[in-house]
């Protein structure tokens, strides 16, 4: 199926969408409790999560990538909407305090491209939410061939990434343990699921949730070693 905008509406339209964007939103919610006068962006789909995060805030961005197609959220004077390129975002620099990608980073090809740019609009304590299909888990299929995302994750491969571009992980979390069903009786009981699944099989989730914090001495290390290193090779020379 082509990937747009289209199918992450009738997703979310459906018993199925709502019963994740419920679970989600929790998970969200006790992740990031909320911050007077708070800057905010969404990379992705995020318009099912917005109740989860707009409390507070003094700003709110909805940033679609581009693929996705075009998408028109309802917005107040504290929240704006843009279609975007991952790569170069028009965010100015250190002028967010959060920021949460869902239904974004599996179709990323450059990464490190991504992060370094998030690492940018970030405050020095800023934050990323990022939430991806887990490699090992039930929604693997309904990932790739509903929502035709190009890959999965694994914790070790996101712990990683974010070490590799500046960032701290702070806190890993696994959701979604139910099979994707839009079966409204099953998922009456999705709840009761998700207790016992967190409790015995974390590693089979539907996605995982990585709560990150800017590393801002990070890259100044970096650039220093570098420096050091020219110097080293100048005086040699």
């Amino acid at each position: 199926m082509k990937k747009n905008i289209d199918n992450f509406k009738i997703f979310y339209s459906s018993f199925l969408g709502k019963a994740v964007s419920e679970i989600l939103s929790k998970k969200i919610s006790t992740l990031w409790n909320p911050i007077d006068k708070s800057r905010i962006a969404v990379i992705g789909f995020g318009s099912p999560y917005s109740e989860s995060i707009n409390k507070r805030i003094q700003r709110l961005f909805f940033l679609i990538p581009r693929h996705h197609g075009k998408y028109h959220f309802g917005l107040t004077n504290k929240n704006l909407t843009a279609s975007i390129n991952e790569y170069a975002l028009p965010v100015d620099d250190q002028s967010l305090d959060r920021l949460l990608v869902i239904h974004s980073f599996e179709y990323l090809t450059d990464h490190k491209k991504f992060l370094r740019e998030a690492w940018r609009t970030l405050d020095k304590n800023g934050e990323i939410l990022i939430i991806v299909p887990n490699s090992f888990g039930l929604w693997r299929p309904h990932y790739k061939n509903f929502f035709s995302s190009l890959r999965t994750f694994s914790i070790p491969e996101l712990n990683s990434l974010l070490l590799n571009n500046f960032f701290i992980p702070i806190e890993f979390e696994n959701s979604l343990f139910f099979p994707p069903i839009n079966n409204s009786y099953l998922l009456k009981s999705v709840s009761h699921i998700e207790r016992f699944g967190n409790k015995f099989f974390n590693f089979f989730s539907g996605v995982i949730i990585v709560k990150a914090r800017k590393n801002y001495s990070a890259i100044i290390l970096n650039e220093t070693q570098n420096m050091k290193t020219k110097i080293i090779r100048n005086t040699k020379n």
